[in-house]
């Protein structure tokens, strides 16, 4: 059974596979990556997909940032341990997520 992350942000849900996740590291202030060991190609085909950046604005210094990266990562293992009839878990980190996007790489013309 593959598990999920869910992160809901202003009335829309966002799903991150566990499955493939490869590691979670800091990013730019505010920010926690989610990086896979697998590359997902978006809909048009002209960039791949690397994961997903986590924003947390109340996250605003190394040591905030260090305890969200620590949150995700204890999120994940949470997910692993619940029943397979439970594909779905609510990413509720030590800090409210304020933004959530795709960390991609795209092909230039």
């Amino acid at each position: 059974m593959e598990k999920f992350l869910k992160i809901s942000l202003s009335g829309a849900f966002h799903l991150i596979p566990i499955k493939n996740i490869l590691g979670v590291e800091v990013g730019a202030s505010t920010k926690v990556k989610i990086l896979y060991n697998t590359v997902g190609h978006t809909a048009t085909g002209a960039s791949e997909v690397l994961g997903f950046e986590i924003t947390a604005t109340a996250a605003s210094d190394a040591a905030k940032t260090k305890e969200q990266l620590n949150s995700v990562v204890d999120a994940i293992e949470s997910a692993l341990q619940t029943s397979w009839t439970n594909p779905y878990y609510t990413l509720s980190p030590k800090y409210a997520i304020t933004g959530v996007s795709q960390i991609e790489v795209v092909y230039a013309a």
